[in-house]
């Protein structure tokens, strides 16, 4: 018997942003889903706009994106204020990811583990995961500048931060991103449909 899919299915139940008062929670589930369909976008962006003769795969983009915090189901979120403490800190945090990730891929049949094992283990060094990253930092930032939208204080600092890392990524897919449709998240559902 496997576990692999019932642990799985417990990212539901690790909360995001847990140090901060938010005015809607977020899961790991809900997270791992917009950074999925966010970093499939980020590809079709690059293909059609910016590929210069060079194209990504969307659909692994995707498939990387759908793992890349499946280790949290043992880890948890770790806030990113804990996890960058100090150099030991976030050396430390990485073993125990390292960790998880291994534990994650071993509770598979064994015939099975090596497609998952550069999924979980090794996506980082797959071509398409600075899309992936990309599209986990939008996810964060869409976050709060909701909250912040919402009049919660809380992000403010959050929102700087991550919005100065999404500037500094210099991906003209992230720019097109942030200005063609985060705007949209502000707005409420009548507006969207264009008014009653």
């Amino acid at each position: 018997m496997s576990h692999f899919f019932a642990i799985l299915a417990r990212m539901k139940f690790i909360r995001r942003w847990s140090l901060m008062r938010n005015t809607i929670e977020e899961n790991v589930q809900e997270h791992t889903l917009q950074t999925a369909m966010i970093a499939y976008h980020l590809c079709l962006l690059h293909n059609t706009y910016y590929a210069d003769g060079g194209t990504v795969d969307a659909g692994r983009a995707v498939l990387l994106a759908l793992y890349h915090d499946a280790s949290e189901v043992f880890t948890g979120d770790m806030p990113t204020p804990v996890k960058y403490f100090s150099p030991v800190m976030r050396r430390t945090y990485g073993e125990v990811e390292q960790l998880a990730q291994k534990r994650l891929v071993e509770t598979l049949p064994e015939d099975l583990q090596p497609d998952y094992e550069w999924l979980i283990c090794h996506a980082e060094e797959d071509p398409v995961w600075p899309f992936v990253k990309a599209a986990d930092t939008l996810s964060a930032y869409l976050k709060c500048l909701q909250e912040k939208h919402a009049g919660n204080n809380e992000f403010n600092e959050a929102y700087e931060t991550i919005g100065a890392r999404l500037r500094d990524l210099g991906m003209p897919e992230v720019e097109q991103f942030l200005r063609d449709y985060a705007p949209s998240f502000l707005l409420s559902l009548d507006d969207m449909n264009g008014g009653s």
